[in-house]
């Protein structure tokens, strides 16, 4: 059976304002770089707690130090150039941070509920989505949850997320998430499941978790979220 951890951040109310300068100087350099890319505090803020996830599930999961640079696919997506028998993918958002690792090829995506608006639904969805969106109490929260599968499933198979808009997709998410601000979506290369929401957190690929709950059903994955909060941020050592 393959296993998948889903690490989850979403609580940055224990984040103290000097967080970026505190946690940079400790970052590989190659994420530093990345750090460096971004102009506002709180993408910074992100990149650096996406990389601490990774760090917990590899550290966790697979006694493995977050060592190295990443190689990466022709559409972006993040491997462990040392270890290829380890998958990882990360995702953020304004209101949470999250970092799948796993044993199978997965992808991961977080996105904020924004207002819904009917153009950019028509380029994104399948004739079947619009009509599910046409008719839902609450298409923002549904369009969200839309983007997010697609996402996801993009990241998996290791395609284009324009190969997937319009479309109808195979199968259903091994995880899923939502709260009054975001959706997040898991999906895993060639799998089934529907896993839901276990009240719990994030995974990484290359401490006071929450209480793992019902991992639910995920085909031939067992996939667990993990919830993270800043006060297991901090590298041991």
């Amino acid at each position: 059976m393959n296993k998948t951890l889903v690490y989850l951040f979403d609580d940055f109310s224990g984040l103290g304002e000097g967080f970026v300068r505190e946690n940079f100087i400790d970052l590989p350099f190659f994420r530093q770089e990345r750090c460096d890319r971004y102009r506002r505090d709180s993408d910074k803020r992100a990149c650096i707690i996406s990389y601490r996830l990774l760090e917990k599930g590899l550290r966790e999961q697979y006694g493995l130090e977050a060592s190295g640079e990443f190689i990466y696919s022709k559409y972006g997506k993040p491997y462990l150039k040392d270890h290829p028998d380890v998958f990882f993918n990360m995702s953020h958002c304004k209101s949470g941070v999250t970092c799948a690792v796993a044993d199978i090829e997965v992808g991961v995506d977080i996105q904020d509920i924004r207002p819904f608006s009917i153009d950019i639904a028509k380029r994104v969805c399948s004739e079947s989505e619009l009509r599910e969106l046409c008719v839902s109490g609450d298409p923002a929260r549904l369009f969200c949850k839309i983007w997010t599968e697609k996402e996801s499933y993009a990241k998996a198979e290791g395609i284009s997320v324009y190969s997937v808009l319009k479309r109808d997709l195979p199968g259903s998410p091994a995880a899923y998430r939502e709260t009054a601000d975001y959706c997040m979506t898991l999906r895993c290369r060639g799998e089934t499941g529907g896993a839901g929401d276990t009240g719990a957190g994030e995974a990484a690929a290359a401490g006071n978790p929450g209480a793992a709950g019902n991992t639910g059903d995920a085909g031939t994955t067992d996939c667990r979220i993990i919830r993270v909060y800043s006060s297991s941020l901090v590298p041991d050592g």
